[in-house]
């Protein structure tokens, strides 16, 4: 700016070149509006922070209520099974009618997505939550699920001391259950409870292993002439007792064990289950190279529909008793 315009400027004359004194009024009301989008977002900042500190609402709930994460479209059914994707890890939801059992919860970093998934289903009570094995890809977020939702039972294998687990999460997830009030149960091969209109029948565990995958419960749920089998990371030698025993293991639909790793599903087994649909539950290009293809082509010999949370996403399964209806979240069947 030349000393001439400087001159123009100060005596707030018209300036050729733009300049011009601001007004005494003109800063008043610039202040006010500066001032007042400061004080907004001031009480918006104190807000969430008293909302979040207060554990009104945590940050993962203000996610979900806002719609940032995409969840789960709950199905007009009496009857549904909800395999959730949740990347290289386990969680399963059923709903019975009004009655609601979790399988397994998933790593931590499935969190949001879980919870999300929880709060399109309109779920905060759970009835039963099973933990299949204490890994953390299946119990990672048991502890944050009991926290924030009511659990009236869990289920766990019972682990001899001299296999006892020694993670921060497991112990997390058993101190959550004594301040929660949470009711452990434990159960035996051939247990069996009700589950409304459905039950289910607990097939495993038989006996302590130092192998946690085969302290695995696997269960089948019936519901009228339905039937699905669950086996966490059960193995081959589970399977192999499994048949041994002459243990009842059909089913319509199998959740296929230990995320479809070679370790399980065998020819015999598989052709006992004799399965119409199979679902693995693995995360896209992980590092174990799961589902095997040695396991899906095991599947195609036989003619198994099968779904992969990693390519389908979210899959459910509703069934009315006799017909059953699969939903992917990548494509419909």
């Amino acid at each position: 700016m030349t000393e001439r315009e400087k001159q123009i400027y100060k005596s707030g004359r018209k300036n050729p070149n733009g300049y011009k004194k601001t007004s005494f009024i003109f800063k008043i009301k610039y202040n006010k509006k500066i001032l007042a989008t400061v004080i907004l977002t001031l009480i918006f900042c104190i807000s969430i922070n008293a909302i979040l500190g207060f554990n009104l609402i945590s940050l993962n709930d203000l996610y979900c209520k806002l719609g940032i994460i995409d969840g789960i479209e709950k199905q007009d059914s009496d009857f549904a099974v909800y395999y959730l994707d949740v990347g290289q890890s386990d969680c399963s939801i059923i709903i019975c009618e009004d009655k609601v059992m979790m399988i397994d919860t998933g790593t931590k970093s499935r969190n949001i997505k879980i919870r999300e998934s929880l709060l399109a289903l309109g779920i905060d009570e759970i009835d039963y939550l099973v933990i299949t094995h204490p890994h953390d890809d299946h119990m990672g977020n048991a502890a944050d699920i009991i926290k924030k939702y009511s659990v009236e039972n869990i289920i766990m294998p019972k682990i001899a001391k001299e296999n006892q687990v020694n993670t921060l999460t497991y112990n997390d997830l058993i101190n959550s259950i004594v301040k929660y009030n949470v009711n452990p149960l434990t159960v035996n091969a051939g247990d069996k409870i009700n589950f409304e209109s459905a039950n289910i029948d607990f097939l495993t565990p038989f006996k302590q292993n130092d192998n946690l995958n085969n302290m695995s419960i696997v269960l089948k749920v019936n519901y009228g002439e339905t039937s699905f089998l669950f086996q966490g990371d059960a193995e081959e030698s589970i399977e192999n007792q499994l048949l041994s025993r002459d243990i009842d293991i059909s089913a319509d639909i199998i959740k296929v064990g230990h995320h479809g790793s070679n370790t399980s599903t065998i020819d015999k087994y598989l052709d006992r289950v004799n399965p119409s649909i199979a679902v693995v539950s693995c995360g896209a290009d992980n590092t174990f190279k799961h589902p095997n293809k040695q396991t899906i082509d095991t599947l195609e010999e036989r003619d198994v529909q099968t779904y992969i949370t990693a390519y389908d996403g979210n899959i459910t399964i509703t069934s009315d008793g006799k017909y059953i209806d699969v939903i992917c979240q990548n494509k419909n069947v």
